[in-house]
């Protein structure tokens, strides 16, 4: 997974950082292929917000959180992304039984 971070009227910080690259960690189960990520923080008065724009073999999906503290935006994004990228891959799902198995000759 490769991760890209952009600071706006805030100052880069390691730990948020750190933070949201180990949240975003469990999402690699949905994708067998290398998804990108860019996440842009911005604050504005005594809001932050997170904005998530993940980028797939499958699709692409965004998403902003805005709350008063920065890590608990990331939280509250990395779950709603969670959901996202499950129902997108339960979509992909085939639900038809065993169609996909060869019936043997005998």
């Amino acid at each position: 997974m490769k991760i890209t971070y952009a600071f706006r009227h805030m100052d880069s910080n390691d730990h948020v950082r750190d933070h949201a690259a180990a949240k975003l960690e469990r999402l690699e189960r949905f994708e067998d292929r290398e998804m990108m990520v860019e996440i842009v923080f911005t604050e504005e008065k005594y809001l932050t917000t997170a904005e998530f724009k993940v980028s797939g073999a499958h699709g692409s999906f965004v998403l902003s959180e805005t709350r008063e503290d920065v890590k608990e935006a990331i939280d509250v994004a990395v779950d709603k992304l969670d959901q996202m990228l499950s129902r997108d891959k339960d979509k992909r799902k085939h639900h038809k039984g065993h169609q996909s198995i060869t019936p043997h000759d005998g």
